[in-house]
């Protein structure tokens, strides 16, 4: 089994165009006091949900990653088309860094800031990620173990099973990860 992070499918686009390059996570309802495992693997599938998608906490730039293909067909099964490694990862405490990556995600601030105050202690695990696109899409069908509002669940594909691109290819990534804030 390999590692999925469940996450807004416009997000995922975003992350899969390259846009947005941070993960920003407090942790799932089912992942209550301390119960986000953060880092819980290098190297992770990029899960896309509808399931909390929510436009209105999106900024307006994040309008038209909400009609891109759609992450579930008519069967219900689920479309990958992403994975992602960690290349930084912090837990951030105080509001101030929050906002100062503002200019470098699709979510409001108010979002965020919900995020951010949802259970003790006040803060968000931040994740800057290299994205990689597979050549040809997976399918997979949904079963009960992958529902649920957890940030993290088990997928039986194999990245090496699947040839990918990096989104961005080297001195792209490093120029626009350049931008963050340390």
């Amino acid at each position: 089994m390999f590692p999925a992070f469940k996450e807004w499918h416009a997000i995922v686009e975003a992350l899969g165009s390259g846009e947005q390059l941070l993960i920003l996570r407090k942790g799932g309802i089912s992942e209550n006091r301390g119960g986000f495992d953060a880092v819980r693997a290098a190297r992770f599938w990029l899960f896309p949900t509808q399931f909390h998608a929510q436009s209105e906490k999106t900024k307006p730039a994040a309008a038209r990653f909400f009609t891109a293909s759609p992450s579930t067909d008519s069967n219900g099964a689920v479309t990958l088309r992403y994975f992602a490694d960690i290349t930084h990862h912090a837990f951030l405490s105080d509001w101030p860094p929050v906002a100062a990556l503002d200019p470098h995600h699709l979510w409001t601030e108010s979002a965020v800031r919900e995020k951010f105050e949802w259970d003790q202690p006040p803060g968000l695990h931040a994740f800057v990620v290299r994205v990689h696109r597979l050549h040809t899409p997976v399918s997979l069908a949904l079963t009960p173990d992958m529902s649920g509002c957890k940030s993290w669940i088990d997928l039986p594909c194999d990245f090496a099973a699947h040839p990918s691109t990096p989104v961005l290819n080297a001195p792209a990534f490093a120029a626009r990860s350049a931008l963050l804030p340390d």
